[in-house]
């Protein structure tokens, strides 16, 4: 058989594949310290669960753009909670932002760019149509976090004349988050250059210091079209619901988007439409809900930067959603010593001695040869913390060791790594 070359050329999804790991060594009593997947442990809120519920019966096909009174509930949602505007005729549900991303990527024709440190699906997807694309390198002292003098200094001197960023804040691997100025003066050179953007906000509500992260559309409106949905900030990943929104400017990219929807995935599920109508009234409650599980992962994030620190080990201060970026190139003489040369060796070396699952950063847009991690630290039970928060609780390195003893251990064995290696 003659099968997609491109296709065949791809591997596993690294984040699905060390789930499915960890699962395997737990189920052989292995005590593994999961910081390798990076799904929300809260648990979804009753009021969309309940109107999930109320709806389970509705089995119709829904317009290909989505239901339209989500689509008029997410524009509002956007602009009162994330400060876009955004036209409810421009909006698109689709099974997640993850295959919404994906359809962006296969729409648009040019020259892809990826900060290093970024999300492992977006250069699997772009190589699965045979797309070109560039990273673009970023540093440690910046958490990772794209600089416009390299953008504009890769735009200057490339041949391409057609390019698409690819943005997301707060960041997932590095939990960066990209200030109102950053994003200004990178939106200046998007402008400049007329580059499309596509902005990856999936995280924005989960910011340790303010109500949502800043985005980039604020300042680049007519060339950025943003992505969201319900996995991360409402703990719902398995309803696989995201939304995308064009600005009037690209209104006329609606028709492929339409016509390439309608040929793949046809509708989001009903029942989960009308509980994200839910979701995105953000109620009262559900703000309260967000602002909890923010404190604990603010606290949980804080703990582990300044545990890891002290030890020498570098590590991105996180500002949002639930990932740090860890390094080990200090110790890199030693570790070369034990005959491991790549992040990816050492990756199996720290899972198979001691019991710690992290991704190497070569699945983040890293060389292998930087020994870089990402580290998810959602390896605790939310719910039974959501239950025992209060706005006085202070999550100090003592309230990690009795409420998140994974967390906890992890971080242990990770030191003991470092100290070991001298």
């Amino acid at each position: 058989m003659l099968l997609n070359q491109n296709i065949l050329e791809l591997k596993p999804s690294a984040t699905l594949l060390i789930n499915e790991k960890v699962k395997e060594l737990r189920k052989e009593q292995r005590e593994i310290i999961h910081f390798g997947f990076g799904q929300s442990p809260f648990p979804i809120h009753q009021s969309i669960v309940e109107e999930l519920k109320n709806n389970s019966t509705n089995n119709h096909y829904l317009p290909v753009k989505g239901l339209e009174s989500l689509r008029e509930q997410v524009s509002k949602f956007l602009l009162k909670n994330q400060g876009i505007e955004r036209d409810p005729d421009q909006l698109f549900i689709g099974p997640g932002s993850k295959e919404l991303l994906y359809q962006s990527i296969l729409i648009f024709e040019g020259e892809f760019l990826i900060p290093k440190g970024s999300w492992v699906s977006y250069i699997p997807q772009i190589k699965s149509k045979g797309g070109s694309y560039t990273i673009l390198e970023t540093k440690l002292e910046n958490h990772f976090k794209l600089t416009p003098q390299v953008l504009e200094d890769y735009l200057k001197q490339t041949n391409q004349q057609e390019h698409i960023l690819i943005l997301n804040s707060p960041n997932n691997p590095t939990g960066a988050v990209y200030s109102e100025n950053e994003y200004k003066s990178l939106a200046k050179v998007c402008k400049k250059h007329e580059v499309i953007v596509l902005s990856d906000e999936i995280y924005s509500q989960i910011h340790f210091n303010d109500d949502f992260s800043p985005s980039i559309s604020k300042y680049y409106p007519e060339g950025t079209i943003v992505f969201g949905g319900l996995s991360k900030v409402f703990s719902a990943g398995g309803y696989r619901l995201g939304f995308m929104s064009l600005p009037n400017e690209l209104a006329s990219l609606s028709v492929a988007y339409c016509s390439l929807f309608s040929e793949t995935f046809s509708c989001v599920s009903s029942p989960v439409q009308f509980a994200a109508i839910k979701a995105y009234e953000y109620s009262q409650e559900l703000q309260e809900y967000v602002k909890i599980s923010s404190k604990i992962l603010c606290g949980v994030s804080s703990f582990i930067f300044q545990e890891l620190s002290k030890n020498k080990i570098q590590c991105t201060k996180a500002q949002g959603a639930f990932y740090m970026m860890i390094g080990f190139d200090r110790f890199k003489t030693a570790i070369n010593s034990l005959n491991i040369k790549t992040s990816t060796e050492l990756a199996h070396y720290l899972l198979e001695n001691y019991d710690v699952a992290l991704l190497p950063g070569t699945d983040f847009g890293f060389q292998d040869s930087e020994l870089f991690f990402r580290l998810a630290f959602v390896d605790f039970d939310g719910e039974k913390l959501m239950n025992k928060i209060k706005k006085e609780t202070i999550i100090d390195k003592a309230f990690i060791k009795e409420n998140c003893p994974r967390v906890f251990s992890g971080v242990k064995q990770l030191i003991k790594f470092a100290q070991e290696l001298f």
